[in-house]
């Protein structure tokens, strides 16, 4: 079965007028990601299927210990995500015979 990637938003507005937005990113090989090193602004950005997410902290020229502490843990766990997702593709190569870990 062959799986699509792709990208939606979702936005919920209650009756009280309170709303949620919510991004969802399924990528492929399409999806950037970049992050520039040694410039005045700390930023990350996520692109795909016309979804763009764009991180910073509150101030990025003048970045708080706070904002450092969020950083961090954003960091914790994209590492923890990709552990995740590489116990569950090797769980599926070993279900799958003549699968390929790759």
């Amino acid at each position: 079965m062959m799986e699509t990637s792709y990208s939606y938003t979702t936005v919920i507005v209650e009756p009280d007028g309170a709303s949620r937005i919510s991004v969802h990113l399924h990528p492929d090989q399409t999806m950037s990601v970049l992050c520039s090193e040694g410039r005045r602004r700390a930023q990350i950005s996520f692109s795909h299927a016309r979804a763009d997410v764009i991180i910073t902290p509150t101030n990025p020229e003048a970045p708080t210990a706070e904002d450092l502490k969020t950083a961090r843990q954003l960091a914790e766990l994209f590492g923890r995500y990709a552990v995740e997702v590489e116990r569950l593709h090797a769980l599926k190569v070993a279900s799958v015979p003549g699968e390929s870990a790759a």
